[in-house]
């Protein structure tokens, strides 16, 4: 029975490192993304996932900014502020980061569909 055991821990010590390189990526890639505090314009905004819709409304509106829609998550919203540093008063505000919005819609899930993204 011993014998049997170790291909599932070998299994698993794989399936752990996959994923621990995964999780590593995606933070530094999430990193290296983040848009620097001086930047204005229309930006997605990340806050903690303990956020909801409304406080995220108000982070955004004490930054200055506009909210120019939700997305299915609560705590990513896309808005928009014109004087320089809105990122930064995002931060200030509670916001984990702001990144460049990206226009994805359920169609173009993938690329595989050849359509243009929605408007």
């Amino acid at each position: 029975m011993a014998s049997a055991a170790r291909p599932h821990r070998l299994a698993a010590g794989i399936a752990g490192a996959v994923l621990a390189a995964w999780g590593a990526g995606t933070v530094l890639l999430l990193t290296a993304g983040a848009l620097p505090p001086e930047r204005a314009g229309t930006v997605a905004v990340l806050f903690p996932p303990a956020t909801d819709g409304m406080a995220a409304l108000a982070a955004v509106a004490a930054a200055d900014g506009a909210l120019v829609r939700t997305t299915v998550l609560p705590n990513l919203v896309i808005a928009d502020g014109r004087e320089p540093g809105f990122v930064g008063r995002l931060r200030q505000a509670g916001a984990l980061a702001a990144y460049p919005p990206l226009d994805i819609g359920f169609p173009t899930i993938g690329g595989c569909t050849g359509l243009p993204a929605p408007r």
